[in-house]
């Protein structure tokens, strides 16, 4: 047989077949073909499984780690957003704190344009805070995805911004159109400490294809890794908090030790016979200067 043509049957015969068994060559042709892309499929689906496991040891384990121990609250922040970042491979990203009825704009990162506002970078986010709630009619603004988001505690995924529908994107075009970028894919995840509390949200742009660097949609096999990561994002930050409040109580509680202490030591200190005796003693004084002072004052009038 000739040494290609073994290679050559996979895809079409390198020799004459006969009419009457060309249908059933045809037949196993295809069929060959169906489980080769099956086979593709299946390998490409173990691949990204194992690339999800992967970024569960990788960055959610040691993530979940640097949280627990982190006493900074900007880099704190920061490593919630890189890692999100990190696990999704996403080349932007944005958290908002919620701050009684709206969205404190914290951080924003994005690699491509070498972009880091906010946190630890020390420049300021030129972004006003979203109103989760219209200012006129008290009605929830359901309008931009990170309100949405914080509002009902849920996910969001967008393919594309620019073929979305149902959500203000005018912000997001007025940034492309200024920096020449291309907001394309969005996944939206609240912060959420417990079932119903959101204390925040966190807002990545841009999946990247791992080998080809192209921008792609978010997997949606993703959201429960990084719904998780959020979780714990949220039990660091509200643990941070719940500690930092602590300690203002304890430093308020030195201070009124500290000053009933020193109340305590004047109240020893002027209940004493000695310290009566000063105060008579200083109060005939004062008496014997005044009688004193009164005959010179009629004498120079």
């Amino acid at each position: 047989m000739h040494p290609g043509s073994r290679a050559g049957s996979e895809s079409h015969p390198a020799w004459p077949v006969d009419a009457q068994l060309a249908p059933a060559t045809a037949s196993v042709w295809r069929e060959n073909a169906r489980l080769r892309a099956r086979e593709a499929e299946y390998r490409r689906q173990v691949l990204q499984e194992r690339q999800r496991a992967d970024d569960l040891i990788h960055v959610v384990i040691p993530v979940a780690i640097q949280l627990s121990v982190e006493q900074d609250f900007h880099r704190l922040l920061e490593r919630i957003l890189l890692g999100a970042k990190a696990l999704c491979n996403a080349d932007g990203g944005t958290l908002y704190l919620r701050t009684a009825d709206r969205l404190q704009f914290m951080l924003m990162h994005t690699t491509s344009l070498n972009l880091a506002l906010g946190g630890t970078a020390g420049t300021a986010i030129p972004h006003a805070p979203l109103r989760l709630y219209d200012q006129a009619t008290g009605q929830p603004n359901e309008r931009h995805i990170a309100t949405y988001a914080a509002l009902h505690g849920s996910t969001i995924n967008i393919p594309d911004a620019y073929q979305a529908e149902g959500f203000d994107f005018s912000g997001t075009r007025a940034f492309d159109r200024r920096t020449g970028y291309r907001s394309t894919s969005f996944l939206t995840v609240p912060l959420k400490r417990g079932p119903e509390r959101v204390i925040g949200v966190i807002q990545l742009l841009n999946a990247l294809d791992r080998e080809t660097g192209q921008v792609i949609p978010f997997d949606p096999a993703l959201h429960p890794i990084v719904e998780a990561l959020a979780s714990l994002a949220a039990v660091a930050m509200e643990s941070y908090t719940r500690e930092q409040g602590l300690r203002e109580q304890i430093q308020q509680l030195h201070v009124e030790i500290d000053e009933a202490r020193k109340a305590r030591e004047v109240a020893e200190i002027t209940e004493t016979d000695h310290f009566r005796r000063l105060q008579q003693r200083a109060h005939r004084l004062r008496q014997r200067r005044g009688a004193t002072s009164e005959p010179e004052a009629m004498e120079q009038a």
